[in-house]
């Protein structure tokens, strides 16, 4: 196949590592080629105020919300009603998150990608918060992360959607040009409003501030509790136990198969509710590895115990899945390509979720780019969605318009 083609013509490049620096007009090419150069970072100088606006005016009409991609790592416990299920390790990422433009209006509509699910999601914000049917708002999703890849863009959508309805209609408040980050309880409450948090609750915690997120779980009477009903709404959620700002110059090599989805609604209900708890000894040594390196390793910024940590968690929390997760069509694809990123001295390599998205933790941008450069040398970018982006470490944002 393509990818085996490809590993056999890299031969000796296992030694690239970063530490040395690509001529810039390359690492520049290479970086248009991931779209770092199209879009505005989500961190750009706010809107100046509007002079002649007063304190207490005319209500803000329009709104910007930015939610980062979640990168899930695996699940720590699941199936074992002794113990919490659904916890686990997620990193969040700048890029390919999800964009959106909302103003108020008299009735709910939507544009771009996902729209319809962020209709449905507004729908759902007014009826928990109790509007009105003229209080509503246009949606313009201008980007958003393809559903089902193990970009977490089902959460983000949601709560972004609930952001931007709750300002305009709940909130109602602040000054044009303001831009507004979000605390727990605030995305817990986007979260009930849309029904998200029934399980993994690592892009919920994400959303409020982003960084490496570590979960505990909770207790739950069944495993068939991991389908869950799309229409309802958690009433807890899985606390955060830990939460790490990574290190500004890291990068995260974000690559996603092309046609290719991974599992998602009724399939995956039943896959869930046919697997086998996950033993205890490897809860254990997936907690071991979460608390003893990966966060140890991010706060004392330890670019290579981070990364090997990465790696044996990915590889250690996907076991207990194997059996469902080799079914799927990209199964062969996804180990060798993550197989290729060691051989190109990447360490910290790893599946999202189901995948097919996979991402490499980088020391660089240049090691970054290089890595990707390797790639489309030897013809594998082509069936990858490539994005080279920064860790998250503030969450989703909203800034007010007019």
């Amino acid at each position: 196949m393509w990818l085996r083609a490809a590993r056999e013509t890299s031969g000796g490049v296992a030694g690239l590592t970063g530490r040395g620096r690509a001529p810039l007009s390359r690492v520049r090419w290479v970086l248009l080629l991931a779209g770092l150069m199209v879009t505005p970072s989500k961190g750009s100088s706010p809107e100046s105020p509007d002079p002649n606006r007063e304190p207490g005016g005319e209500s803000v009409r329009s709104v910007e919300v930015r939610s980062p991609a979640r990168l899930h790592l695996g699940m720590l416990s699941f199936g074992d009603p002794a113990i919490r299920s659904f916890g686990g390790v997620g990193l969040m990422v700048e890029r390919p998150g999800v964009w959106l433009r909302m103003q108020s209006a008299a009735e709910l509509s939507a544009r771009g990608p996902l729209a319809e699910r962020a209709v449905g999601f507004a729908a759902a914000c007014r009826k928990h918060w109790g509007l009105s049917e003229t209080e509503a708002c246009e949606i313009e999703v201008v980007e958003a992360p393809r559903e089902h890849v193990g970009l977490g863009s089902g959460t983000q959508l949601a709560l972004a959607v609930a952001a931007g309805l709750w300002q305009l209609h709940v909130r109602n408040a602040g000054e044009v040009g303001e831009e507004h980050l979000f605390e727990r309880e605030e995305a817990f409450d986007f979260a009930r409003a849309t029904g998200r948090g029934r399980r993994s609750c690592v892009g919920l915690h994400g959303f409020s501030r982003g960084g490496l997120v570590i979960e505990g779980g909770r207790h739950t009477d069944s495993k068939t509790e991991a389908g869950g009903d799309p229409a309802g709404a958690a009433t807890s959620f899985s606390p955060m136990v830990a939460r790490v700002r990574l290190p500004s110059q890291w990068r995260c090599l974000v690559l996603t198969q092309r046609d290719a989805s991974g599992l998602s609604g009724e399939q995956e209900q039943q896959v869930f509710a046919g697997l086998p708890p996950v033993a205890r000894e490897v809860t254990g040594e997936l907690a071991r590895i979460a608390t003893l390196e990966l966060v140890p390793a991010a706060v004392e910024g330890d670019f290579d115990e981070f990364a090997g940590a990465v790696f044996r968690y990915g590889r250690l929390a996907g076991r207990p899945f194997e059996a469902a997760a080799l079914q799927q069509p990209h199964a062969e694809s996804i180990a060798d390509t993550i197989t290729l990123l060691g051989e190109l001295g990447v360490r910290g390599a790893a599946q999202s979720s189901w995948g097919p998205t996979i991402f490499a933790c980088c020391r660089s941008l240049e090691q970054a780019a290089g890595v990707l450069e390797r790639f489309e040398d030897l013809g594998i970018a082509a069936h990858f969605d490539a994005t080279i982006t920064r860790f998250d470490n503030d969450g989703a944002s909203l800034r007010l318009l007019s």
